[in-house]
């Protein structure tokens, strides 16, 4: 697991291989929770339901998971600097908790995003050109 940190903003999480057992691996003030879990044959995981909450977010955040092929992720802070370059494949993810994030595909690609809703159409580009690290 690599932290990604814009100053001192937790921009988001790559996560390359999964620990054993169940993982959390943001911590409970985040609108989306990334948890891994890792079990051995035989392991039975307690069935539940979730009680409903009020729950108010202000961010997106998303879940992008590489499932063929590899993409190259552009990380920009909030003040839309881009500051970092990260590349995930196959098995890999990045769950972006803050900022922005732009994608170059670098082989033919299958990934899944996830992201709290609902849905909205609030996006607010950013110029690829303007910002070089």
């Amino acid at each position: 697991m690599e932290k990604i940190f814009y100053k001192n903003a937790l921009i988001g999480i790559k996560l390359s291989a999964m620990p054993r057992g169940s993982v959390s691996h943001t911590d409970g003030k985040q609108s989306l929770e990334l948890l891994t879990l890792k079990h051995p044959k035989g392991t039975y995981l307690k069935a539940h339901v979730h009680i409903p909450r009020k729950r108010i977010t202000r961010h997106l955040q998303e879940c992008f998971i590489v499932r063929k092929g590899k993409v190259r992720v552009d990380l920009y802070g909030p003040d839309k600097n881009l500051f970092k370059h990260i590349y995930l494949k196959a098995g890999e993810l990045f769950i972006a908790l803050t900022g922005g994030h732009g994608f170059h595909v670098m082989e033919d690609v299958e990934m899944i995003e996830l992201k709290n809703g609902p849905f909205k159409d609030d996006k607010d580009f950013i110029e690829e050109t303007k910002n070089q690290i």
